[in-house]
C-alpha cells in the first residue's frame, strides 16, 4: 500500500520532472544539433500535458480519489512508462522514444478502461439498490427552526416521535 500510495504522489511530481529531465539530458548534454533542442523545447510541454492527462484520468475513479493509492495495474503500467522516459533521458535511440510513446499510449487507454469499469459497476449497483418499503408516509408536522427553515420529520412505522430540540 506505501508503494502504491507513493506512486499516486509521484505521478504528479513526475508530469513535471520527466519533460524537464529529458530537456536537459537530450536537450543540453547529449544533442550534437542545436536544432534538436529547439524540438525539444516543444516536445517537453506535450509531454508534460500527456503525463498530467493520464494522472487526470487516474485521479477521476473513486476508488484512487478515497485511497489515496494506485491500482497495482496503473503501477504496472506508469513504471516502465516513467522508466523509459527516464532512459530516454539519458540515450538517443529511435527504440526508446518509440517505447514511450506506445506505452504512454497503452497508459493513456488503461487508464480510461478502468475508469470506464469502475464507474460503470459503480451506476449498476446504485440502479440495482432495492427500492424504499412501500409503506405508507406521513409527514408529522413542523416548527420553525432558527435559521434552517422548516423541518419536517416523516416517520415510515407510523410512530409520533417528538421533533429534536436544536
Amino acid at each position: 500500500m506505501v508503494f502504491r500510495r507513493a506512486s499516486f504522489y509521484w505521478q504528479f511530481i513526475a508530469a513535471l520532472l520527466l519533460p524537464a529531465w529529458v530537456l536537459i539530458g537530450r536537450g543540453i548534454i547529449r544533442s550534437d544539433v542545436s536544432w534538436d533542442f529547439l524540438f525539444y523545447l516543444v516536445l517537453c510541454p506535450i509531454l508534460c500535458v500527456v503525463l498530467l492527462v493520464v494522472a487526470a484520468i487516474t485521479v477521476a475513479r473513486k476508488q484512487v480519489r478515497t485511497a489515496k493509492a494506485l491500482s497495482w495495474t496503473d503501477v504496472a503500467v506508469l513504471l516502465p512508462w516513467h522508466a523509459a522516459i527516464i532512459a530516454y533521458g539519458f540515450f538517443a535511440s529511435s527504440l526508446v522514444a518509440v517505447a514511450v510513446v506506445v506505452i504512454g499510449i497503452v497508459a493513456f487507454w488503461v487508464a480510461v478502461w478502468q475508469l470506464f469499469t469502475e464507474t460503470r459497476r459503480r451506476v449498476k449497483n446504485a440502479f440495482s439498490l432495492e427500492p424504499l418499503d412501500a409503506g405508507a408516509y406521513r409527514a408529522e408536522g413542523y416548527r420553525p427552526a432558527d435559521d434552517a427553515g422548516r423541518v419536517i420529520i416523516i416517520n415510515p412505522d407510523g410512530t409520533k416521535d417528538e421533533l429534536p430540540d436544536r
